[in-house]
């Protein structure tokens, strides 16, 4: 991770990583599905989606020695929560809402557990998206969406297994729709925030 963020420009050389310097660089790795959710897949293409962007960071906590739980949480996007999206977004949430399942960590600082979300990176602010620009122990972060359940997933567990049969069980017969959205959303994203 660290090399990897140094030969992109990012840090400087010798500063060691730490929580808040890793959750920097993970957030403002571009939004975009990687070709698995796997952290080695997303420091190697650099780029990630909810999932594969905080499988990383709970690695990288707990490399840091640090107490870190993946959490799910489902919830819908609506006519409402998406009224900043382009047109062809906010046409597929008219009919209903499009139901999906979100991942971000709970994460035991020094000041308390504390909630952890680095879905959008820092330009994504620019289009309306809900950035958590700080880090500070022990104060919870914004999550990115309405969150409707919430599931902490057992150690373990594996993450993105659990998390697709959460999919399987909530989106059912919506999850064609749902990952035409998300797919929506990362272009969206990648053209307004990336150049």
């Amino acid at each position: 991770m660290e090399q990897e963020a140094r030969a992109r420009g990012l840090g400087a050389t010798g500063d060691p990583l730490t929580a808040p310097s890793a959750f920097a660089l993970v957030r403002d790795m571009p939004y975009r599905r990687a070709s698995s959710r796997s952290p080695e897949a997303i420091v190697a293409e650099w780029r990630g989606t909810c999932s594969g962007k905080h499988y990383l960071l709970d690695a990288i906590f707990r490399e840091l020695g640090m107490d870190s739980r993946i959490v799910m949480v489902t919830h819908k996007f609506t006519r409402r929560n998406t009224s900043h999206f382009p047109a062809q977004l906010r046409a597929l949430v008219n009919e209903e809402p499009v139901p999906d399942v979100h991942t971000y960590i709970r994460l035991r600082s020094s000041q308390g557990w504390m909630n952890v979300d680095c879905t959008w990176p820092s330009t994504a602010g620019a289009v309306g998206m809900p950035v958590n620009r700080i880090f500070v122990e022990g104060h919870d972060m914004t999550i990115a969406c309405d969150p409707i359940d919430s599931f902490v997933v057992p150690t373990q567990d594996d993450p993105q297994a659990f998390k697709e049969e959460l999919i399987a069980e909530f989106c059912g017969s919506s999850s064609t729709i749902r990952d035409e959205f998300i797919e929506g959303m990362s272009r969206w994203l990648s053209e307004a925030t990336e150049g």
